[in-house]
């Protein structure tokens, strides 16, 4: 019996591989195929092969052992005899490493840190989410299964777009935009007692909550197990394949210790699960199901954890988990064993050494050229595309084709080919957005597609240079370095040759003017360059008007990757200033942003500097005059902060951990009433580690850190009692930001000098 499909999840279990498998009319089914791990190791010389191999294969848990021919290392060109090692199951996996390690015959060990379910994937190929055509026998073992990866794959409207899209797609993965049918329950745990972290022995569950797409909920409450019960209900009634709970690392332990200790021997996956047992990963806590953390889930979209897991060849729940470094080794794992190259240990030597006076020498980081700082009309901003993962293909750079001498191009590099096809997939759904109104469901899909592979490839480079790269070389890092200074150069020079003035450059971009020039004159520019040192670099921002700042710390330098303006369309576009942090009160945001409008309200340079300069001053002391009437509503003024570690861990009394202590003591006060452990999880839930933390300034000069802010939940509805000397430093290190290019500073309006 054969179906095409999505293999949503996969573990191990004993000497089998548990495969759940998504069908095109939304049914899901769990297929098994045998396994049995495998690792090689490498004999010490003094050692005869043929002896030690019968040795090795008296072991109750080994089933074969074998010579075979492989590349040691990715450095290596010469395959050297290993001996090849086949367990019965994955239980019996650590005893025989060590009881193989007792021999004392053993020299080098390959391929026995990573996953089973990676050894799994591997060996077959196949990348969970990935579409495939599985065929099975009666018993639901697997027979067969084949990757569908050809273009044609691809939904017709998406590749009849009138769009570049010559891209040589040579990866064994599918085109679809459209991401596999799986469906998603969202859920939150609150819990009793008003600890910052529940503890599962003793604190109760007050209510689970499930959300809707449309942000409705359905709570469940009463006792803890009617709660349970109800939730478990819904589970099997809704048939869920992801289940994405907030606070994941609380939430799913926690969840599964309750259900526990009560008993209930509740089934929230597709197929029971020992409940004696503590279940880790707790991605995979639920057979059948993924386990997801609403954060990822939000963050990367469910086309974005699918790109995650076809890169990586690991189950979604751990894609979504794993930095991008992880991710990134798990890959190259896969690669390697493509080649025939076994996979060394990690912290494994490194390939070349060096001192930290040669590696200074050899490294000098990306180049940055400090900005001019000022206000500049006609500015277009020029990026390459993909740099680094380009100068890893491009110029065959990988962990055996550099050396400390330069680059061997006597062979294809390891590296570059792996990066390849994921860039040519990222700029291929890149390129397809652009076909989709902005916003469309299409659009959306695509966006998650190549932001994911975006994340992971502007990594590639940096991973390639850290100590815990299996297959690191230091000089692989060090030579896309030098490399990508060399072309930024080079473009600089040619921006100059035609005129035009660089007024800043950062690693992969320059920021170039010239009077009078078109956005077509700044395209032929970019085609020009892009010709000339052969990587692609396009037009990214054309800015009517932009402001390069200064450093916020100190005015005398200039700061990097620090700017506003205004674009041609009439859009606000902005780095490294209030705007964009995310704990930046409501009223201070709109403010900057009003602010900005107001200066640049006009048509030419010589208008903001005659004219609208002064209208933005006097929009300053106006909105002071706001603060200091007291008539600003308190919510406008809320900040947000969140609490990345557990309270009683914080050695000093920050504002936002003040406020969480507030929170927290006012929950201990709390009587028991039905509506007040309503609130009190309520508020709980938004007091724990990870999880945002809204107070107000009420007295910023208290000697008392507990007494200078408030959190923003007990504030009374109507009372507009805040620090106002304090918000008015604040709006003014704004105004600062947005004016202070022309001189403008705070004394001039009667304040102190900021500190």
């Amino acid at each position: 019996m054969g179906l095409t499909g999505w293999l949503l999840d996969a573990y191990i279990s004993g000497d089998q591989a548990i495969l759940w498998f998504k069908t095109k009319d939304g049914k899901t089914l769990r297929l098994f195929d045998s396994y049995h791990p495998d690792f090689y190791v490498k004999l010490k010389d003094r050692m005869p092969p043929e002896e030690m191999l019968a040795t090795i294969r008296e072991h109750p848990h080994i089933l074969d052992a074998s010579i075979e021919l492989k590349y040691p290392s990715v450095m290596e060109r010469k395959e050297a005899k290993v001996v090849h090692v086949v367990v019965d199951r994955a239980q019996g996996f650590r005893e025989v490493l060590l009881d193989l390690e007792g021999l004392g015959c053993i020299d080098g060990w390959f391929n026995v840190d990573i996953l089973h379910i990676q050894r799994y994937a591997f060996s077959r190929g196949l990348a969970p989410t990935q579409k495939i055509y599985v065929d099975w026998g009666p018993d639901g073992s697997l027979r067969k299964a084949n990757a569908l990866a050809s273009k044609e794959d691809a939904s017709k409207e998406d590749l009849d777009l009138d769009l570049d899209l010559d891209l040589d797609l040579d990866l064994d993965l599918d085109l679809e935009i459209r991401p596999p049918p799986f469906t998603s329950l969202i859920f939150r745990v609150d819990t009793e007692g008003g600890r910052l972290r529940p503890e599962s022995y003793k604190d109760p569950i007050a209510a689970i909550v499930l959300l809707g797409e449309d942000l409705s909920e359905e709570v469940f409450e009463g006792s803890e197990e009617r709660i349970l019960e109800a939730f478990a209900e819904a589970v099997r009634e809704r048939d869920p394949d992801f289940l994405v709970a907030y606070d994941f690392e609380e939430a799913i332990p926690y969840l599964i210790e309750r259900i526990r200790r009560k008993g209930l021997g509740l089934q929230l996956g597709r197929e029971p699960a020992d409940s004696t047992k503590t279940q880790k990963p707790y991605t995979q806590a639920f057979p059948g199901r993924v386990a997801l953390s609403l954060d990822d889930y939000c963050h990367y979209g469910m086309a974005g954890i699918v790109e995650r897991s076809l890169f990586s060849m690991v189950p979604p729940g751990l894609a979504s988990r794993w930095a991008a470094g992880r991710l990134i080794d798990s890959r190259q794992c896969f690669e390697a064993l493509r080649r025939g190259i076994l996979i060394p240990r990690l912290r494994s030597p490194a390939a070349y050494g060096t001192t930290a006076m040669d590696l200074a020498l050899k490294d000098r980081g990306g180049l940055i050229l400090s900005p001019v700082v000022g206000l500049h009309e006609n500015v277009a901003s020029l990026d390459f595309e993909s740099m680094f993962p380009n100068i890893l293909v491009r110029y065959n750079i990988s962990y055996e084709t550099v050396t400390p001498q330069g680059i061997e191009c006597s062979r294809r590099g390891f590296l570059g080919e792996m990066t390849k096809g994921f860039l040519e997939r990222r700029l291929y759904f890149k390129r397809l957005r652009k076909g989709f109104p902005q916003g469309s469901q299409e659009w959306l899909w695509c966006e998650q597609r190549q932001s994911a592979l975006k994340e992971i490839l502007v990594c590639i480079y940096g991973f390639s240079g850290c100590d815990m790269n299996r297959f690191g070389n230091v000089y692989t890092y060090a030579k896309v370095n030098e490399v990508s200074r060399e072309i930024l150069i080079r473009a600089m020079g040619i921006c100059r040759s035609r005129g035009y003035r660089v007024l800043y450059a950062d690693c992969d971009s320059v920021f170039v003017q010239k009077e009078g020039a078109s956005r077509e004159d700044y395209e032929g520019l970019a085609k020009l360059i892009g010709k000339e040192v052969g990587l692609p670099i396009a037009l990214d921002h054309h800015f009517k008007f932009l402001v390069l700042l200064a450093r916020e710390a100190d005015p005398s330098i200039e700061a990097v990757r620090r700017y506003f303006g205004k674009l041609m369309d009439g859009e606000l576009f902005y780095r490294g200033i209030e705007l964009r942090r995310r704990d930046y009160p409501p009223f201070i945001k709109e403010f900057e942003e009003r602010l900005m409008g107001i200066l640049f309200d006009a048509e030419r340079k010589e208008d903001v500097m005659e004219r609208q300069y002064a209208r933005a001053k006097d929009y300053v002391v106006r909105t002071l005059e706001e603060l200091g009437s007291g008539i600003v509503p308190t919510e406008e003024l809320a900040i947000r902060k969140m609490l990345r570690k557990p309270l009683d861990s914080y050695r000093f009394l920050l504002p936002h951990v003040s406020a969480a202590i507030q929170m927290a003591q006012r929950v201990k006060r709390v009587k028991r009433s039905q509506e007040e452990l309503q609130e009190r999880s309520r508020i709980q839930v938004r007091r724990r580690e990870g999880q945002p933390i809204d107070f107000l300034y009420v007295n910023a000069g208290h000697p008392n850190p507990l007494r200078r802010v408030m959190p923003a939940d007990m504030v009374n509805d109507g009372h507009n009692y805040y620090d106002r000397e304090k918000y008015k430093e604040i709006l003014l290190d704004v105004a600062e930001t947005v004016l202070g290019w022309n001189g403008f500073r705070r004394e001039s309006l009667g304040f102190r000098a900021r500190p």
